[in-house]
């Protein structure tokens, strides 16, 4: 086996400690890989599938081969009773998530929204997994501190996307549903007063304002508009966050 010295390569790509460095590029075997600079190298992921390559028991990622063996209790036993994931396998599906984490911010930095919104379903659906079926009742909580970050990404990712198609409404949506979900997740940990330091929040309240000054003065009537549209053709996710948007508007207009 023969070993590459990187020096002259981080020479060429110098790190930067206030800015994420992050690029893509085609690896030797065709597929494309993400590289995020870091003080002491770089950091290389996939961009499709689990990010460092691994295909956990055949499966795509670790949550996926678990979320199968669940279906196969449930088939067997007719209910989800006597499922549960042990402390090895909750520590390894939080290594998973750390994963998804370091690639959605890639893929943030990249301005390739949709990727994030995809990361962060999944790390989301990670955390309810081990909250729902983590034996041990630290492991059950072990990544709820995390919740509000991922719901942030979530909310900003959706929300640009939803810009770059020309839709300020629906991205004002988005951020208003995040805002909602950041708050549900204090008040069911009984942290109310968490929402009065929250970064989260703080975040997600300056977009909603800056992207307020972009929606038409009528947009009570667009939003509505969508909503109908949305029910029509069963997009019921749509629906729910353009529901949401438009219970915070007519409250904001109550309370003017």
């Amino acid at each position: 086996m023969s070993y590459v010295d990187l020096t002259q390569a981080l020479r060429d790509w110098p790190y930067e400690p206030d800015k994420i460095s992050v690029r893509k590029i085609l690896g030797t075997d065709g597929a494309v890989r993400i590289q995020m600079r870091v003080e002491l190298g770089v950091l290389q992921m996939n961009a499709e599938g689990r990010p460092d390559g691994a295909s956990p028991c055949g499966c795509e990622s670790l949550l996926r081969f678990h979320q199968k063996s669940l279906a196969e209790h449930e088939e067997r036993n007719g209910a989800p009773l006597g499922f549960g994931l042990s402390r090895e396998e909750c520590h390894a599906l939080r290594v998973e998530a750390s994963l998804y984490y370091r690639r959605y911010i890639a893929f943030f930095v990249l301005e390739e929204y949709a990727n994030v919104s995809n990361d962060t379903a999944t790390s989301l659906d990670l955390f309810d997994f081990c909250r729902e079926y983590a034996m041990e009742p630290e492991d059950r909580v072990a990544l709820e501190e995390f919740r509000p970050y991922v719901l942030m990404m979530d909310a900003r990712a959706r929300a640009y996307q939803a810009v770059e198609e020309g839709e300020p409404a629906s991205a004002l949506a988005h951020v208003n549903r995040g805002i909602l979900s950041v708050r549900d997740h204090f008040e069911r940990h009984g942290q109310p007063d968490a929402e009065s330091t929250s970064e989260e929040l703080r975040i997600l309240r300056a977009l909603a304002a800056e992207l307020g000054d972009r929606v038409p003065k009528d947009s009570l009537i667009v939003t509505r508009k969508a909503l109908r549209t949305a029910i029509e053709q069963e997009r019921f996710e749509d629906a729910a966050r353009l529901r949401d948007a438009l219970k915070t508007r007519l409250d904001k207009d109550q309370t003017a």
